[in-house]
């Protein structure tokens, strides 16, 4: 391994790794140190490509939790602290404990249409979905049970309405339709709203 090239690429995944690891763990200790028991994790990965920016190892996590009937939120990040907000009642962490069963039942399904094509003396339907590589998806950590539930939603799923032959994904309105979808607009709409009022700066 005299490859000076293959050691830089090899040194800088297990770096990666380990602060990628680092900062779900800060939450773990904050909440622990906190006693927080009723909270839900926020964040925005995407696949393929790796960031030099060191600010940028993961994604920024947002953590919302409810103590004694107040609610907040807190951004967490490698290269910054910062201050604790508190929320309104209406907040994505109501919007989840009041929707929950169906929120944990629900799946953004893949982009998908139907073809008919005729066989002899049938028709036969064929189903054709489309997936990528690439892409950026929404994520929740929810440790509202015994087992910790994570809930995710695809943007390319999410998004997808039109193929290019001008078929229409079947399933783009159940998708713009359910629970989860409510509680992506909710908390990307409160958490944008925040960073454009610069009350996430840090302490």
């Amino acid at each position: 391994m005299n490859d000076p090239t293959t050691f830089l690429t090899l040194a800088l995944a297990v770096t990666l790794t380990e602060q990628a690891q680092t900062l779900d763990q800060r939450i773990d200790k904050y909440v622990t140190q906190k006693s927080i028991d009723t909270f839900l994790v926020y964040s925005f990965p995407c696949s393929g490509g790796i960031p030099f920016d060191s600010c940028q190892y993961d994604e920024p996590h947002y953590l919302i939790w409810r103590k004694n009937g107040i609610f907040f939120l807190k951004r967490f990040d490698y290269c910054q602290t910062y201050k604790i907000l508190a929320l309104d009642t209406f907040n994505p962490l109501t919007f989840y404990l009041n929707n929950k069963k169906t929120i944990d039942k629900e799946q953004i399904r893949q982009p998908t249409y139907y073809e008919v094509k005729k066989n002899k003396n049938t028709f036969d339907t064929l189903l054709t979905t489309s997936t990528v590589d690439h892409s950026c998806y929404h994520k929740f950590h929810l440790p509202l049970t015994k087992k910790p539930k994570y809930k995710y939603a695809d943007t390319y799923d999410l998004d997808f309405k039109i193929f290019d032959n001008g078929k229409e994904n079947i399933y783009y309105s159940y998708n713009q339709k359910t629970k989860l979808k409510a509680l992506i607009d909710l908390t990307t709409t409160l958490v944008q709203k925040l960073d454009l009022d610069k009350r996430l700066e840090g302490d």
